[in-house]
């Protein structure tokens, strides 16, 4: 294994004491990819807070994230980020709809929609519905893999053209906060799409798909 379980949880349960919550019971017998998941959840709550002066509120009085992918459903725990006035909810394990969808007017079969292991995204999705592709801030995929491969990045590269045209745009996440500096990106709408990964091969991946706005996040605990 290319990366510490037993320290991930330790990080987990820590972020969640501070948060008034405990993590013990929904880390106790996570698999692997569920325990990588939360703790991805906390680098990027940490990454939020470094780059805008959000206030982060837990939604929940017990840590109980979603088992299984799905629809928007907050009955399960999540946060709201706010800065500037605005807010915004991060979700774990979520169907995203496609900009392929949405171009045709809706797709009823299940190419519409993809998951996506974390995701920030505007509050008005209602509640049991899944988001659109434009409805979304940020998405990260999380990949506890000891092995690395080109799969992966296919995956990834698939995922962010169902999210956003290849075009310029000022990034939303910085224009929402009201960021002082706001990135240029190549995705229009401008969502940021991040690639997290435990093994260290995943860096020798990261250049050609930087062309797309995909960042690689070498998360390891």
């Amino acid at each position: 294994m290319t990366w510490d379980k037993a320290k991930a949880k330790i990080e987990i349960r820590k972020f969640f004491i501070k948060h008034r919550a405990s993590a013990k019971k929904a880390t106790t017998s996570a698999s692997d990819g569920k325990v990588y998941e939360l703790y991805c959840l906390v680098e990027t709550l940490d990454w939020l807070k470094s780059q805008y002066p959000v206030t982060v509120r837990f939604r929940g009085s017990t840590v109980d994230f979603k088992a299984s992918p799905g629809n928007i459903d907050r009955s399960k725990s999540y946060f709201e980020i706010t800065a500037a006035g605005q807010t915004l909810e991060l979700h774990t394990d979520i169907e995203t709809r496609t900009l392929g969808s949405s171009l045709l007017g809706g797709s009823g079969d299940n190419s519409g929609y993809h998951e996506i292991d974390l995701v920030l995204i505007d509050p008005s999705v209602p509640d049991g519905q899944k988001p659109r592709h434009d409805q979304l801030f940020l998405g990260v995929e999380c990949k506890a893999h000891a092995n690395f491969g080109k799969g992966i990045v296919k995956q990834v590269l698939g995922i962010r053209r169902e999210l956003s045209f290849l075009n310029d745009a000022d990034c939303e996440l910085d224009k929402l906060f009201s960021c002082s500096t706001i990135r240029r990106m190549k995705a229009r709408p401008a969502s940021l799409y991040w690639l997290a990964f435990t093994d260290p091969k995943g860096l020798n991946y990261s250049q050609s798909p930087r062309a797309f706005a995909i960042d690689f996040k070498h998360w390891r605990p």
